[in-house]
């Protein structure tokens, strides 16, 4: 019979290819989560997004199920087509905006405090509380007193 085991040398190669793989594949995947931006970067990009009334950069920062919360007010959380329709209605198709905006930065939570102007006139107080994960913003708080 013939034996059909690998050779030292194939074993070698194989084991050798087989590591250089898997180093291949996990220092790509190092890499990718190093170029993700950070939850200030994010924030900092609504933030200017939201200046000059872009709209395609304010929904690129959003999750597809992101929400939006009142957290002193009683309101229900909007989530999906409703936060789609909120995002549009008070903040896109009004040039909602942060003037001289300031951030405090916690992990993933990222506090912008300033002052809220829109184009129908309003302006308040703003701080707002933004949760992102995995390079996307996944909850607006809006913190008034």
């Amino acid at each position: 019979m013939k034996n059909i085991s690998p050779s030292p040398v194939k074993f070698r190669f194989l084991f050798f290819y087989s590591f250089m793989l898997v180093l291949f594949f996990s220092f790509s995947h190092a890499q990718a989560n190093d170029n993700e931006p950070t939850p200030k970067q994010i924030v900092l990009e609504l933030i200017s997004a939201m200046e000059v009334n872009d709209p395609q950069r304010i929904k690129a920062v959003f999750t597809d199920n992101s929400s939006q919360t009142y957290e002193r007010w009683y309101a229900r959380e909007k989530k999906d087509e409703k936060f789609r329709s909120w995002l549009k209605s008070d903040i896109i198709d009004v040039h909602g905006r942060v003037l001289n905006p300031k951030l405090q930065v916690d992990g993933n939570q990222v506090i912008v405090t300033g002052t809220y102007i829109n184009n129908d006139s309003y302006k308040s107080t703003a701080d707002f509380l933004f949760i992102v994960n995995n390079g996307k913003i996944v909850n607006w708080t809006m913190r008034y007193d």
